[in-house]
């Protein structure tokens, strides 16, 4: 894996924010986190007309930019720094020690820093946001979580792919978070990550025990998935 660079794309932030403002998901109302942090935002959610919405948010980030762009660039290198004294380490753990040798796949590994707090992540590219005003820590966690569901959604294509078949799109994503906070909360990676910022999406925090204990009585990361993939198919585990 390369190493991971940082940048804005606020054209990116804009597209998100369109998206994020009607997303529901894992029991969190992402449009209401992004008005908590923009309160502007309570006058563009409900605008049915595309062409109207889009404009509103082109104008207000074209706006937060010009007035912010230089807090929000001393943050992102804040991040960039010390996320540079744990890269190789967290790197380490992740490919020897949790995957047993499987290494990161190809990508462009970016992370953008966002004026929004959503920080999705895109597979294909392997790309990332994170919100700018996060606690240092927690900004490390977003980047240590964005990471490892790379690996992880690599990991099964290549070495689980019937487990894969088994679970639709909703489940694998339900697998792949549930998985990310029992993993970042296990002694791996205490070291690097404040265990403080680990939490899990409101509608998955019934099932963390339950994971970390099948985590606990699994010899690798392979074994975890597979016994995970069962449990998620019995309980129809849902984020939605």
């Amino acid at each position: 894996m390369n190493k991971l660079r940082f940048y804005l794309n606020k054209k990116l932030d804009e597209r998100m924010t369109e998206e994020f403002l009607n997303i529901h998901e894992g029991g969190i109302d992402f449009g209401e986190e992004i008005i908590k942090i923009h309160p502007q935002f309570k006058l563009i959610r409900p605008l049915k007309d595309i062409k109207q919405r889009k404009k509103a948010i082109h104008i207000y980030f074209n706006n937060y930019y010009q007035h912010h762009r230089t807090e929000i660039l001393r943050k992102l290198r804040r991040v960039r720094n010390v996320w540079r004294k744990y890269e190789q380490t967290y790197v380490n753990i992740t490919t020897k020690k949790l995957f047993n040798s499987f290494q990161f796949p190809r990508g462009k590994y970016i992370a953008y820093a966002s004026i929004i707090n959503c920080n999705p992540r895109f597979l294909d590219s392997k790309t990332f946001q994170f919100f700018y005003k996060k606690p240092i820590d927690d900004a490390i966690y977003t980047v240590a979580h964005e990471l490892l569901h790379f690996i992880f959604f690599d990991f099964m294509k290549k070495k689980l792919k019937k487990e894969a078949k088994q679970l639709s799109e909703n489940q694998l994503w339900n697998l792949s978070e549930i998985f990310n906070i029992v993993v970042i909360k296990s002694s791996l990676y205490r070291g690097i990550i404040n265990q403080k910022f680990v939490i899990a999406y409101p509608k998955h925090q019934q099932y963390i025990k339950l994971f970390q204990k099948v985590y606990k009585n699994s010899r690798n990361a392979k074994e975890f998935i597979r016994k995970s993939t069962v449990i998620i198919k019995a309980k129809k585990i849902t984020g939605e």
